[in-house]
């Protein structure tokens, strides 16, 4: 099994640059094999508590950073492959169109999007168990990767310590 899953607070000594530097040397779960079970249970343990960071990224890149703390892993990724172009939480799709693809933002093209993201496609999972920390780090993350959900103006020093967050 691919390694996916990253214990946040199995890292807290790090800075963002070296924790930036761990989510690079993690494979992550290519897409197309995922299975519901694997957003719930690594290594068949139980994910706990199953809220915190999850990166899309392809071999070359970080497609975009996102964060489930209302809602578990389980419910939050899925969302992000509703090829309907005005659904709520499909980010992903309408980053991959206009980034990736440079097109426009309608049905077929969502259904171009989802299928290069399945094929070449991985995610990673980072399970924080203090759901106070995770917008903070999410927004950290943004600001400090060349994610394609990165932030235009916001910047944060790569030096600050998981732990400070």
């Amino acid at each position: 099994m691919p390694n996916y899953l990253i214990e946040f607070e199995e890292f807290t000594n790090l800075s963002i640059n070296q924790f930036i530097d761990v989510i690079n040397q993690t494979e992550g779960i290519k897409l197309e094999d995922l299975r519901v079970k694997d957003l719930t249970y690594y290594k068949n343990s139980l994910i706990n508590p199953g809220h915190g960071v999850y990166i899309f990224k392809t071999d070359e890149k970080i497609l975009l950073i996102g964060k489930a703390r209302s809602n578990s892993f389980t419910e939050r990724i899925s969302k992000h492959f509703d090829i309907r172009p005005g659904a709520w939480f499909n980010r992903l799709l309408f980053i991959t169109c206009r980034e990736h693809f440079n097109t426009k933002l309608d049905e077929n093209n969502y259904k171009i999007a989802s299928r290069f993201v399945f094929e070449n496609g991985k995610l990673i999972l980072i399970n924080m168990k203090t759901l106070s920390k995770i917008d903070r780090f999410e927004s950290i993350l943004r600001g400090t990767t060349e994610t394609l959900n990165k932030f235009k103006k916001k910047k944060y020093d790569g030096n600050i310590l998981l732990l400070d967050i």
